[in-house]
């Protein structure tokens, strides 16, 4: 392909390595080549990877990576030397927190004004999808580090059988301007577009909300159908009545809902619910009910918070952490008027226990997280060397830590939920 017009390189000490080697890749990992203007890059005005001058404010300082820019990009998809797709896209940094991270998350955005505005080609090897508008490349977010694969392995450890909506993954090398980036993981996003490409729902007929489950506020779309219809239901009638239950299981997937609460509370998500929560429906669509999206599960699956019970007692208490310094008010309205219905809670119990006994068994686990695992690691010593992050023997521990946290936690959990299906009974 044509390559695009570069500056000469700026080399920032303080915010690029300086390409020392890996301008050629032996490895077994799909590579993605991104190829952009380096002063789209490293220039203080308007450089996308530095703190430079005309920042904006989220984590840490203001800094233009902090910024919605976008710039032209070119990019390749390779297997074994074998390019799989080539195209222009916008490219911009993503991510929350993690973009004060040394290696930085990348969206890529197929529009008309820099050539083709979709991707046709089936990205991810388990899915069945073979088009895109906006694809994110995941430095593993705050995960970046320590295993580099726990987003993921929960992922694939929940996906076949959660009912909700989840980002799929591939992992793969990445090259800046010929330079070594590092091991990231090739995600969906979640925006209209996907559940378009899924559901064949209009991406205009999307409202994706996020936030508090009492104060939301629209990602796309409006908060109208939600506050009018749920909450505005939900404030007036008390659904441990079953018709009034009946009705709100006709507003909302109370099934998506469900599974959504149990893996978020199993796994220990810290980041949850104070942050990271989507749900959506297509506002045109009368069979359309509100649904679930899991995604940004890195802070989880921590040795500390095995014992850390999460969701109260289950019984219409408050959940552990709402109206706390940990959540938003109104975090968990949702379920603490849900949980009051006899139905609702003999179902949750139930399928909780299905999740302890299924989808989280000790051994199917562990042989997830080592399938992520080896899919890396023979790729880890150049990313060692490249970002200077925990060494391999520590990086092992780390992964061994995972496995450990679920071990214990499902020991755990399965004693809580079955003292509290007998209690129930």
């Amino acid at each position: 392909m044509k390559k695009l017009f570069f500056f000469t390189i700026i080399l920032i000490s303080s915010c690029k390595k300086e390409s020392l080697f890996f301008t050629d890749y032996t490895g077994n990992l799909p590579k993605l080549d991104i190829t952009i203007n380096e002063n789209y890059l490293w220039s203080p005005d308007s450089g996308l990877y530095v703190i430079g001058i005309n920042g904006a404010e989220k984590c840490g300082p203001i800094a233009n990576y902090n910024q919605k820019w976008e710039y032209p990009a070119e990019i390749e998809y390779l297997e074994n030397d074998h390019i799989l797709f080539s195209d222009y896209v916008g490219l911009r940094i993503k991510g929350g927190c993690s973009r004060m991270k040394s290696m930085k998350s990348f969206g890529l955005y197929w529009r008309g004004k820099y050539g083709n505005n979709i991707l046709n080609y089936p990205v991810f090897k388990n899915s069945n999808l073979n088009s895109f508008k906006r694809l994110f490349v995941r430095n593993s977010g705050n995960d970046f580090g320590e295993t580099h694969i726990k987003d993921i392995s929960i992922i694939s450890i929940v996906k076949d059988y959660g009912d909700f909506e989840f980002q799929e993954y591939q992992q793969c090398v990445v090259y800046l301007n010929d330079q070594y980036w590092g091991i990231y993981n090739l995600r969906e996003m979640i925006t209209p577009h996907h559940f378009e490409n899924h559901f064949g729902f209009p991406k205009d007929n999307i409202d994706l909300l996020e936030g508090s489950e009492l104060y939301p506020h629209a990602d796309d779309g409006t908060v109208d159908d939600y506050t009018n219809t749920v909450l505005g239901f939900i404030q007036n009638y008390d659904l441990s009545d079953d018709l009034n239950y009946d009705h709100i299981s006709n507003l909302i997937d109370v099934n998506s809902y469900i599974d959504y609460i149990i893996v978020n509370t199993y796994i220990c998500n810290k980041d949850w619910p104070n942050n990271n929560v989507k749900w959506w429906k297509d506002r045109t669509n009368n069979n359309s009910k509100w649904r679930w999206v899991l995604y940004d599960t890195d802070q989880s699956f921590q040795l500390n918070n095995v014992e850390h019970l999460w969701i109260g007692d289950l019984i219409g208490n408050y959940l552990l952490w709402p109206e706390s310094k940990y959540s938003t008010p109104g975090a968990f309205y949702l379920f603490n008027n849900l949980i009051k219905n006899s139905d609702f809670l003999d179902s949750f119990l139930i399928r909780y226990m299905y999740f302890i006994e299924n989808v989280f068994e000790p051994r199917r686990v562990e042989l997830l997280i080592r399938n992520n695992q080896n899919r890396i690691e023979s790729e880890y010593g150049d990313f060692y060397t490249r970002w200077s992050i925990v060494n391999k023997s520590e990086w092992n521990k780390n992964i061994k830590e995972l496995i450990d946290f679920n071990n214990k936690r499902h020991e755990f959990m399965k004693t809580v939920i079955e003292n509290l299906i007998n209690e129930n009974n």
